[in-house]
């Protein structure tokens, strides 16, 4: 009984040290936070690295693991996103249009036809660089800060976004100020939690890339 004890003591000791490494960031500093970050955003030009997604449903108490990549290029407003494992799916945005691919069908999407394609087409690309911190009608903003780490809350603003998403969290590299993890919780309740690996700034991405597949 002692030894679970101790252990038990020293996972809440742990749990509470973590805890207590981020803190909310005061007025001040958080402006300072995202002027940093909108500063290393603005100096993206492209963006390519591998992703690992894990949802998980609430109801169902279970977890879906999927990998794939990411390319982002700036210029034109161009992402794509590609599932690799445990399927094969792409979805790209290339300026008001995307393109969706899988291996039963092929479909393309006028954004302009869509104020939730919009919605959607904005949230994806500005997460993916930190642009979302300064989107004042689409998000409320809240900055929490550790030692290497930095996370910004977000509150859904906007209908289109509120119906489907409770809240997102941005976590970013204090050092780089740049994103590396993604979560979304759904209103449901169902959670998706999306991680960058191996992210490389301003490196040469062929446009074709974001053509209709």
């Amino acid at each position: 009984m002692k030894k679970i004890a101790g252990v038990l003591l020293c996972l809440t000791l742990m749990l509470t040290a973590q805890a207590q490494s981020l803190k909310k960031a005061d007025a001040a500093r958080q402006r300072q936070m995202i002027e940093r970050v909108n500063r290393t955003a603005a100096g993206i030009t492209t963006l390519e690295c591998r992703f690992t997604q894990v949802k998980t449903l609430r109801f169902l108490n279970d977890k879906m693991t999927s990998s794939g990549r990411m390319l982002f290029m700036a210029d034109g407003g161009r992402l794509r996103w590609e599932y690799q494992q445990p399927y094969q799916y792409t979805f790209v945005i290339n300026g008001e249009k995307v393109y969706i691919s899988s291996d039963r069908n092929k479909q393309t999407i006028d954004i302009r036809q869509s104020r939730l394609f919009q919605s959607i087409a904005e949230m994806m690309m500005n997460s993916v660089t930190g642009k979302s911190l300064n989107s004042d009608k689409d998000f409320d903003c809240t900055m929490y800060e550790a030692v290497d780490e930095w996370q910004a809350l977000l509150t859904p603003r906007r209908k289109e976004i509120k119906k489907m998403f409770k809240e997102i969290r941005l976590h970013f590299s204090a050092a780089r100020q740049m994103v590396t993890q993604v979560e979304m919780t759904e209103q449901s309740g169902d959670k998706t939690v999306i991680t960058l690996k191996d992210v490389k700034a301003n490196g040469k991405i062929d446009a074709k890339m974001f053509a209709a597949q």
